[in-house]
C-alpha cells in the first residue's frame, strides 16, 4: 500500500520555518564573508575563518556552497551585474556628442565600488590564484574592454593623434579605471567619490582630446 502523503509530508508551517533558517543561515554566512574582506585579504580568508565569524558550524557552509571560489562568486554577483550595467553604458557614451558623456558612466563605476568595493578587490586577488574565478574575471575584464573600446570609436576626431590601436588603448584605460578605484575603494575609501569620479574624468578626457 502505498504511504499517506497526508502524513508524510511536513507541515506547511515546518517548511516555512526551515526555509526561513536556511535563508537566515545562508545571509549570515555572506554577510560574515563581505566584513572578512572589508578588513583582510583573500589570502586570510578561509571556511573555518568565515563560519567563525558567522558563528556557525563548519559543516553548515557547505550545505549552501561548494568553496571559497562558490561562495565568492554568488556573493559578488550582484556587485559584477552593477558593474556590467556601468561598463555598458560606456559603450553608449559619445563624449563627441555630449561632453560630459563619460561623467554618467564614471560616476556609476565608482558608485559601485563605493558599495562593494572589498568584495571586487578581494574577487580580483581570489582570480591570481583559482582558475575557476580567473575564467570568469577575464571574460568580463573583455567585455568592459569591448564597452571601452565601443566609447572610444567614432570619437577619434575629437583628439589631433587618434591612438595607434584603439583596442589596447580602451583595454589600458580599463585596467586604469579596475586598479584605481580597487586601490581607493578596496578598503577603507581614500578619497571621496566625486574626487574619485574627477581624477578618472580627467585622464579620459585627455587621452580621447590628446
Amino acid at each position: 500500500m502505498a504511504p499517506d502523503s497526508q502524513q508524510t509530508a511536513a507541515p506547511p508551517g515546518r517548511q516555512s520555518r526551515v526555509r526561513q533558517t536556511r535563508q537566515e543561515s545562508r545571509q549570515l554566512i555572506v554577510t560574515a564573508a563581505v566584513e572578512l574582506v572589508r578588513r583582510a585579504g583573500y589570502a586570510e580568508l578561509s571556511v573555518d575563518a568565515v563560519m567563525r565569524e558567522a558563528g556557525l558550524g563548519r559543516t553548515i557552509f557547505y550545505r549552501h556552497f561548494d568553496d571559497l571560489a562558490d561562495l565568492l562568486m554568488r556573493t559578488s554577483r550582484e556587485a559584477v551585474e552593477e558593474l556590467f550595467d556601468a561598463q555598458r553604458s560606456f559603450g553608449q557614451a559619445r563624449p563627441d556628442a555630449d561632453p560630459v558623456a563619460l561623467r554618467r558612466p564614471l560616476r556609476a563605476a565608482v558608485e559601485v565600488y563605493q558599495r562593494h568595493g572589498p568584495l571586487l578587490r578581494c574577487v580580483a586577488e581570489a582570480a591570481a590564484g583559482d582558475e575557476q574565478i580567473a575564467a570568469g574575471y577575464t571574460e568580463m575584464r573583455r567585455r568592459f574592454d569591448d564597452f571601452a573600446e565601443q566609447s572610444r570609436r567614432g570619437v577619434s576626431d575629437l583628439g589631433h593623434h587618434p591612438p595607434a590601436n584603439l583596442a589596447e588603448t580602451a583595454r589600458a584605460l580599463n585596467l586604469m579605471n579596475e586598479s584605481y578605484l580597487q586601490d581607493t575603494f578596496g578598503r577603507e575609501p581614500r578619497v571621496s567619490p566625486e574626487t574619485a569620479v574627477q581624477t578618472l574624468m580627467e585622464i579620459w578626457d585627455a587621452v580621447i582630446r590628446r
